[in-house]
């Protein structure tokens, strides 16, 4: 049986990823009034998903032990049924929002939960292959030429995503030690800052679409004929940002720590909160203003609040103590 032992390297991980994915869903209403909001909002996704999709991935060690899957039901499926209602009833009732009333097409952040279910699935089949890294790459790039393969059943991003995954099962603790070495540290921290800059100078907003990875060529493409040398490309950048948030972590036990602790929380219950923050008079005011500072503010606001004991402790009540 394999055992892994919490530390707080992972949950520090995990609750930055979280203020960063609050953060890229609070700044999605504003990347096009202001270009260092657009600029961060890119180079956020250039690994905060990767980087979180790879940790879930390192936490898969279990998948060929017995009853693996159907806790997974327990854990996944049902949370996403329960909040894919929700959130339907919710954006069309409170927000009017023009939805369709589907199983199947995730709401919003809700992909992420489809996707994992998959992820897991694929596992399974990809896991003891030799090569199936690689193989799982060449499917991505290939399977976007594909026009059916879309948001449905978050399909596109299932495939897109899962290299991560696949990779972080792959690894072991000895690796994500070895990237906490001074050297790499500072290597980190001066890529980080040549990466903001590349982005700031020359990565046009369009090219979110890549990095989101949720749409085939053909929507996001001028021409699709070396679309997937782009995506091969985006998975270079995706892999080396990863890498370098990954050496950046802090290793000790911090304040962040217990935030990471209940990441599926703050990821399953910010979306209604966002959501309200985009309907509100704040969000003219913020683009009027060049208040933006209140887009961080708010979002670590939110990621404290969700991660509160009386908060974490109804929602585990609700889903027999399940922690992501």
């Amino acid at each position: 049986m394999v055992e892994l032992k919490r530390i707080p390297y992972f949950d520090n991980a995990r609750a930055l990823l979280i203020i960063l994915v609050v953060l890229g869903h609070m700044s999605s209403e504003f990347i096009e009034h202001d270009e260092l909001i657009a600029d961060v909002y890119l180079f956020i996704y250039t690994f905060h998903m990767p980087a979180f999709i790879l940790i879930s991935g390192y936490f898969a060690k279990k998948i060929y032990e017995q009853g693996y899957f159907k806790k997974l039901v327990k854990k996944l499926l049902i949370p996403y049924v329960i909040f894919q209602v929700f959130y339907t009833l919710y954006y069309d009732f409170i927000f009017h929002d023009d939805i369709s009333y589907s199983l199947f097409i995730p709401r919003w952040g809700l992909w992420f939960l489809m996707s994992l279910i998959f992820w897991n699935v694929l596992l399974y089949f990809f896991g003891k292959l030799k090569y199936g890294l690689l193989m799982a790459i060449a499917i991505s790039l290939l399977i976007g030429y594909d026009t059916e393969v879309d948001e449905f059943l978050s399909l596109s991003r299932t495939f897109f995503f899962f290299p991560f995954f696949l990779a972080g099962y792959h690894l072991k603790e000895e690796h994500f030690v070895r990237l906490k070495s001074r050297m790499n540290t500072v290597l980190g921290i001066i890529v980080a800052i040549v990466g903001f800059i590349l982005i700031a100078r020359y990565a046009p907003l369009d090219y979110r679409f890549w990095l989101l990875g949720k749409r085939p060529y053909e929507e996001i493409a001028d021409t699709i004929e070396y679309s997937a040398l782009m995506r091969l490309a985006t998975y270079g950048v995706q892999f080396l940002a990863t890498f370098v948030f990954l050496t950046l972590v802090p290793k000790k036990q911090s304040f962040l720590t217990s935030i990471g602790q209940s990441t599926m929380v703050i990821y399953l219950l910010h979306m209604g909160i966002v959501r309200i923050f985009h309907d509100h008079p704040i969000k003219q005011y913020i683009i009027e203003t060049s208040q933006y500072w209140i887009l961080f503010v708010s979002s670590l606001l939110i990621v404290y609040l969700l991660s509160r004991k009386p908060v974490v402790n109804v929602f585990q009540l609700a889903f027999a103590k399940n922690k992501k």
